[in-house]
């Protein structure tokens, strides 16, 4: 059986750079490790693979202490109560004792005290562990005057052999170093086998240990179990590199510990384009986490000012009729089509996702190399009123420039003649690495530019898979509940309609009624409930003791990347109301929505 993803832990430790060390040539670089080990990250976090969620899935690139990756074990290791992995990349080296050293940015083989010995990482998963299960993989790598002319080949790792240096590696007998990280029900593999170097060769990605493991978690192992035990996999690895001549890794096990899981065999299932994971809804937002938490969101321009009520509604457009007589940004428009990923690239690797959120957006996740995340977003709005924010004029679009705030950057876009403008943000995920702090500002307006360049220039385009008829996608949010337990004033829709607020004339009672996708929700979120037919999740006091939201699945779906989603509609109440009184008319405007839905699928 698969690990759970939501009780299990990833640490994948990649070292790839090096600095000189009191007088010493800094060791050799391996940019192959880098890649592997964010290649790597990203299959753990497939659905398709194993489906861990990013902060379950951490990548340390180049961490500069010892200290920083064992607080980052002994944290995972304290929270896994299912699996946990850790995995390293990098040089190695042997103490004359033979213990390993795992060698990190500023360690070299005459300085070693920044080198993070295994003794002190295997001291971590003993003392800290809570997970049914660990795996521990080594791709280590060397350096040394003795194998320059390896390095200049190619090739990294080692061994040690009578006392005498021929590598640099950082075993000196992959069984003694296995066993030497045992733990209970463990599965230790090694890339490579005693007195044998390990091989990274120079016209590859990756090193070749890590570049096989690699690609059988994309394509599977025909024939074997699904999930894939530790076994089949170390068995699949040992072939592979043996008939391509390269080392062969060594592997131990204790406790059942060949039987441990950790990817999906997708040679059992069709093939998919690599995703990673959405983040599941929540079921505790909190005020201006909206944007991680894509259930709970509010667009800006809703919250700006009360005068959006006399926002006219976006008509509900058909199917049908003549395409260039509609305005440019209307329900059809594919928010897609405003984003380029590929200007970001600069910042990091891009992947565009059209279904972070609900259907008036289009992400662009930027993952930074040390290993943080930051979320380019594209939404449509309704037209905003006017404002004194400084603005300039790009075509015959108006740039809106907002100060940076809570770890954002917003620009927003209002075209000449369209009831809707386009609002634009870079978000930092609040969970990178060693790096510095991402230029969001840049980033932003790097965003912006290719946003005008698409309205400016015609580029933008409607959506090209069409919603089933049943979605969200065709409902007004305002038509859907009854105001009147509410006493409110007029609704105040959002963009297509796919949102609409409401606030009492005679409380301070708010409510929002909102359409989301992102995956299913989870029983752990929340109180499971049904509302008619539909599957329901209670979240008491998501956003202080004030506050109560409700969550209706209305379609499961599986996309085009093999994720499993669903559409949601939720209705968010906020007021100076007790639990217990916001419960009952969140219940009351949720059953009449219910009745208004077709059944769900």
């Amino acid at each position: 059986m698969l690990p759970d993803p939501a009780a299990s832990r990833a640490v994948l430790i990649a070292v790839d750079t090096y600095r000189a060390v009191d007088g010493h040539a800094p060791m050799e670089p391996l940019p192959s490790v880098a890649r592997g080990a964010k290649r790597l990250a990203h299959l753990l976090r497939d659905p398709a693979v194993w489906g861990l969620p990013r902060k379950h899935c951490v990548l340390l690139s180049n961490p500069a202490r010892p200290d920083t990756v064992l607080e980052a074990v002994s944290r995972a290791a304290r929270s896994a109560t299912d699996t946990l992995l850790v995995y390293f990349a990098g040089h190695g080296w042997l103490e004359a004792d033979n213990d390993l050293c795992l060698m990190l940015p500023g360690s070299h083989p005459d300085h070693l005290i920044r080198a993070l010995k295994y003794r002190d990482l295997r001291s971590v998963l003993l003392a800290r562990r809570r997970a049914h299960s660990q795996v521990v993989i080594l791709d280590s790598c060397f350096s040394g005057a003795a194998v320059t002319a390896f390095m200049g080949g190619g090739f990294m790792g080692g061994g040690f052999v009578g006392g005498g240096f021929v590598g640099g590696g950082f075993v000196s007998g992959a069984q003694t170093v296995a066993h030497h990280a045992l733990v209970d029900r463990t599965y230790l593999m090694t890339a490579c086998a005693p007195q044998e170097l390990a091989y990274a060769p120079p016209d590859e990605p990756y090193p070749a240990f890590t570049g096989e493991l690699i690609r059988t978690l994309e394509h599977g192992i025909p024939g074997a179990p699904d999930p894939l035990p530790m076994d089949a996999v170390f068995r699949q690895l040992r072939d592979a590199l043996a008939a391509k001549q390269r080392p062969r890794p060594q592997a131990s096990a204790i406790n059942v510990g060949h039987e441990i899981a950790l990817a999906r065999n997708r040679a059992r299932t069709p093939p998919h384009p690599e995703r990673r994971p959405l983040p599941p809804p929540p079921a505790v937002p909190a005020g201006h986490r909206w944007w991680r938490r894509p259930s709970l969101w509010l667009p800006s321009a809703l919250l700006l000012t009360a005068s959006l009520a006399a926002v006219p509604l976006v008509p509900l457009l058909t199917d049908g009729g003549d395409e260039t007589a509609r305005p440019h940004l209307n329900r059809h428009t594919d928010p897609c089509t405003l984003t380029a990923p590929a200007a970001l690239a600069r910042y990091g690797e891009t992947e565009q996702d059209p279904a972070y959120g609900g259907f008036d957006r289009c992400d662009v996740l930027v993952h930074r190399a040390d290993g943080g995340t930051v979320d380019v977003r594209v939404e449509l709005d309704p037209a905003a009123p006017e404002t004194t924010e400084p603005a300039r004029t790009v075509g015959s679009v108006k740039v809106l420039k907002t100060p940076p705030d809570d770890g954002t950057c917003e620009r927003r876009l209002a075209p000449s003649g369209e009831d809707a403008t386009v609002t634009i943000s870079a978000k930092d995920d609040g969970e990178s690495g060693d790096g510095d702090d991402p230029p969001l500002c840049e980033m932003a307006d790097t965003a912006t530019n290719s946003a005008l360049a698409a309205l400016n220039e015609g580029k933008v385009r409607p959506r090209t898979t069409p919603f089933p008829a049943n979605s969200l996608f065709h409902r007004n949010a305002c038509a859907l509940i009854d105001p009147t337990p509410l006493h409110a004033g007029p609704p105040r829709p959002g963009f297509a309609n796919w949102l609409c607020r409401y606030s009492s004339t005679t409380t301070d009672l708010d409510a929002v009624i909102f359409f989301d996708r992102g995956q299913p929700p989870s029983p752990a979120d929340g109180t499971p409930t049904r509302i008619r037919d539909h599957q329901a999740l209670l979240h008491p006091a998501p956003d202080g003791p004030h506050t109560f939201q409700i969550q209706i699945t209305q379609r499961t779906y599986t996309d085009t990347r093999n994720r499993e989603l669903t559409e949601t509609l939720n209705i968010t109440l906020s007021g100076n109301a007790p639990q217990k009184s916001l419960r009952a008319l969140a219940l009351t405007l949720a059953d009449t929505a219910t009745a208004k839905l077709s059944k769900p699928t």
